[in-house]
């Protein structure tokens, strides 16, 4: 009976330090991945208009502007065109104001 123990002990203790393991490189990956978020001074605080019937809409912008747009957006895919857009827009009209 004493044998059946210290196997399942042996067992359960390595199937305990394989699952820590686990979690310490997922908890070091989930570490990296905030570091990386909060490395972005971007903050995106505009009201919702999910429930608005909102269309497109289209401007002219300079063609060398678009191009540094385009790859700025490459660059924090982590928010959408929109959200960029409308937030570089209400930063400018908040500053010239």
């Amino acid at each position: 009976m004493k044998r059946f123990f210290n196997r399942l002990f042996r067992r359960t203790t390595t199937m305990l330090r394989q699952q820590i393991e686990e979690l310490e490189i997922e908890l070091a990956e989930f570490k990296a991945k905030l570091e990386e978020l909060e490395k972005s001074d971007i903050v995106v605080a505009l009201k919702d208009d999910s429930e608005m019937n909102v269309g497109p809409k289209s401007v002219r912008v300079n063609f060398y502007v678009w191009e540094e747009w385009k790859q700025f957006c490459e660059t924090h895919d982590e928010y959408s065109k929109k959200q960029l857009i409308s937030l570089a827009l209400k930063e400018f009209m908040e500053k010239h104001q």
